[in-house]
This record gives structure tokens, sequence and C-alpha cells, in this order.
């Protein structure tokens, strides 16, 4: 038997860290309940790209579902099971829904998981995505902010995320559920 050279262990461990953290068959896409203006409707998205192409500095959006393709593209797909502990991590990226704050108006951003209380979220009976260390505080889709994409037919909408109280009022850009193939 040859021994395992350092190129060999450079190229599996090279290749680790481009292939998928998880199977398909466990993601999910967290959608918005109310479709609002697009009949696609909206998911949680990376921010800045599409698919394996993704920046991850410019955080999570609203954007059109790509559910409507037959698949769950890598920037849309979180892990179903990890959801239902509080962590709402983008497996192929290995990284995590964020806040920077627990407060009103905070962005959502992404960062490497690290189980901190900015990243512990509860997809509550309600279908409110809250923060737990302050559930009167939901993950929200702008009401008054949209721009559209560059692709998709008809054009693809972007609509910014943040920390908001948890209102009534608000109930069609703060009410989520889980979509799956």
């Amino acid at each position: 038997m040859k021994p395992v050279t350092g190129i060999a262990l450079a190229f599996v461990g090279l290749a680790s860290l481009v292939a998928p953290a998880q199977s398909a068959e466990n993601l999910v896409e967290v959608q918005l309940t109310d479709r609002l203006d697009d009949a696609r409707g909206y998911c949680l998205d990376i921010a800045g790209g599409q698919g394996k192409n993704a920046p991850l500095d410019k955080g999570l959006q609203a954007h059109t579902c790509y559910n409507y393709t037959g698949g769950i593209l890598e920037d849309q797909g979180f892990d179903e099971e990890l959801i239902g502990k509080g962590e709402f991590r983008i497996p192929y990226f290995d990284v995590c829904m964020t806040v920077p704050s627990v407060e009103a108006g905070a962005p959502i951003v992404l960062n490497q998981c690290a189980g901190t209380a900015t990243q512990k979220f509860t997809l509550n009976e309600n279908g409110q995505l809250v923060a737990q260390a302050d559930p009167q505080l939901c993950v929200t889709v702008s009401s008054t902010e949209k721009r559209e994409g560059r692709g998709g037919s008809p054009v693809h909408v972007m609509r910014p995320l943040s920390l908001q109280p948890c209102e009534e009022t608000s109930k069609s850009y703060q009410t989520w559920n889980l979509f799956e193939l």
C-alpha cells in the first residue's frame, strides 16, 4: 500500500471545501406566506448574486423564489432539521442567518455559524420568524423598498429584510413557511 502524500491530502481537503455541505433532500426554502406582488413568492436569499456565486458579505434579502425552476438553488436552500433547532443555516456556504444586534431595524446578515444569541431564531406557530433573544422582533420584508433584478421572466424582484416589532398590521411581511420540493 502506498502512503498518502501531502498532495493527496491537500486534494482531499480542497474537495471537501467545494462539495456541498448538505444533501439536497434536507433543503427547504424559507418562503414569505403572502406572495405580495410576485406570483412566484419571496424567499430568504443571499443578496447580490445567484446560486454558487452568491457573495456572503451582502447579507440576506427577500427575493423571488426559485422553486418554479424545479430546484432549490444554493443561495436559497436552508437545512430543515437545523431550523427546528433554531439555526437558519445555508449548508452550501456553511453560514447562518445573523443579526448584528437584537434590536428593531437590525439588518439580516450572514456569518459563520457559532450558535450565538444573534443567530438563534424560531419559526413560531403563527409563522413569524422571531429572534429567540427577543420574540417580539420578527424577520420582516420591507413593505416600501423593492427593486427588480437583471434576470428571470418575468423579472425577479428583491426586497430588503430587517428585524422589526411583530405586529398584526405587518402580518403580510412577517409570516413565513418552509417549502420543500
